[in-house]
């Protein structure tokens, strides 16, 4: 599905959430079943089965990243299913989002599916070239021996690999709704349908994560809390892990449904309105 490349339209933030939250709700039933299964259930034993140990009190940053590296040396197996799991679960969901089949839950786990190596690719692609992104300025400010200039050149590095993110984040719906075979391709369109939008973009993206992440953070506090005085740290740290994972399910849900409505409308073939 190739079409000429042009100037997308200017990226309407307020019209790609319209369309995000109606098609949410009209395909929530198959969406409680694909977020569930592929990444509220998996994240929720990975928290109780497996939970990451927390720091010493006053420990420094080394001593935080040899922990955290420890529990990626013996949990990584886990961690890589759950990672694919999530990848499966997401293109599913932009599946049914973004095929005008409107096909079933089964149909759009059976597409995701045959779509998941190819979005893999893609991550990897975009993620080596982040990487490099960040390190190239990084290294080169680091040269003069100054760690003002290299933390200047980590700034710099990570801005630039933001943008970069940005440019690229049309991606995974591309290879959903287009099925498309070559990720190097998706990433090419991506960069093509966001250009003179990225800012718009990032801002609407950042803003829906800011929000999840901070009425996350309040709800699992609170209900923890109210939990533990009830029926004790056990209790407590169990329906923390619950809320944990169902809301990122509803943020990986909602993200889908706005990666989707933002790819539609700056592919400009849809029409405003509910899609999904």
């Amino acid at each position: 599905m190739n079409r000429p490349l042009s100037a997308s339209p200017r990226f309407d933030s307020n019209r790609a959430w319209l369309e995000a939250s109606g098609a949410v709700n009209a395909n929530r039933d198959a969406l409680i079943a694909l977020a569930g299964v592929f990444i509220a259930l998996p994240a929720f034993a990975l928290t109780v089965l497996l939970p990451q140990p927390e720091p010493q009190p006053g420990a420094d940053m080394d001593a935080a990243m040899e922990l955290a590296a420890v529990y990626f040396r013996e949990n990584w197996l886990a961690l890589v299913a759950l990672g694919l799991l999530s990848t499966l679960g997401t293109m599913a969901m932009l599946t049914l989002f973004g095929h005008a089949s409107r096909p079933t839950v089964g149909e759009a786990i059976r597409k995701g599916l045959a779509a998941t190596p190819i979005a893999i690719l893609a991550q990897m692609i975009v993620g080596f070239v982040m990487t490099g992104l960040v390190l190239a300025p990084l290294s080169l400010f680091s040269f003069a021996g100054s760690k003002a200039l290299a933390m200047l050149g980590l700034t710099a590095g990570l801005v630039i690999a933001a943008w970069f993110w940005t440019r690229t984040s049309l991606t995974t719906p591309i290879i959903a709704a287009e099925t498309r075979r070559n990720p190097l391709a998706a990433v090419q369109r991506s960069f093509a349908l966001t250009r003179g939008n990225a800012g718009r973009l990032v801002l609407f993206l950042f803003l829906l994560v800011l929000a999840f992440v901070i009425a996350g953070q309040v709800l699992q506090w609170s209900v923890t809390l109210l939990v533990q005085l009830v029926a004790g740290p056990d209790a407590g740290t169990i329906t923390g892990a619950l809320i944990s994972s169902m809301v990122q399910a509803a943020m990986a849900v909602y993200l889908a449904a706005a990666m989707t409505s933002s790819y539609r409308q700056l592919d400009g073939a849809s029409q405003p309105g509910p899609f999904g």
